[in-house]
């Protein structure tokens, strides 16, 4: 799987994108598009603004002696290669950002992120992986972090207007649907202790495709 370094923050995903394409500048930031629609493509130096915020804000939690949360690039394996023939590639930054978050360091055991993005479409996913502590989420914990990553994701296009369960592949996804067109995948592999969450943006429903292809057997 192809990989690269992402530009430090969700804010500025699609950028990362761009300078994978050959199309942007790893040394500078990207601006916001003027326009307010999150569906807009690009045009000329605008791009389109994923949410600041992907998942709950840090909460206190005691420490309990486990070992550090760190990062896994193996666990890009469980995901497909290509959404809609666009690679799927590491976002490192964005992985160790979500090394800050509290409640990945309770659960999780070891992530990592990846984003796959059509700058010439607009569509993208960006997905989390985490490999899960022993018995760490319960189902009610589950729950709590698709209501908190939900409201995250939607945090720059509008509030939550929808929850869905689906069989997809198998697999039991929750679906969220944000007012602007974004939406979430949460899928829990219970018996290989595997959490997925990810977004999508854009009439492709890359997000979709990317649960339909994960590459994890049972």
């Amino acid at each position: 799987m192809a990989r690269t370094v992402g530009p430090g923050r969700l804010g500025v995903l699609l950028a990362a994108a761009l300078v994978l394409g050959g199309c942007g500048d790893t040394n500078g930031p990207t601006d916001r598009p003027a326009s307010n629609d999150p569906t807009a493509g690009p045009t000329g130096s605008e791009t389109i603004a994923p949410p600041e915020s992907f998942g709950p804000p840090p909460s206190p939690t005691p420490d309990d002696g486990t070992t550090p949360l760190t990062i896994d690039a193996s666990l890009l394996e469980l995901l497909p290669e290509q959404v809609s023939g666009v690679d799927v590639v590491e976002s490192l930054d964005e992985a160790a950002l979500a090394l800050s978050n509290a409640d990945l360091q309770r659960v999780g055991a070891t992530i990592d992120a990846a984003v796959a993005v059509d700058t010439g479409s607009g569509n993208l996913v960006f997905a989390l992986v985490v490999a899960l502590r022993p018995g760490a989420l319960s189902d009610a914990g589950f729950r709590d972090w698709r209501d908190s990553y939900d409201e995250g994701a939607c945090a720059d296009a509008g509030l939550v207007i929808g929850h869905a369960e689906a069989e997809i592949d198998g697999r039991t996804v929750y679906i969220g649907t944000c007012e602007g067109g974004i939406r979430t995948y949460h899928v829990l592999v219970q018996g290989d202790g595997i959490l997925i969450s990810s977004w999508s943006l854009g009439d492709g429903r890359f997000g979709e495709e990317l649960v339909s292809n994960l590459r994890i057997e049972g």
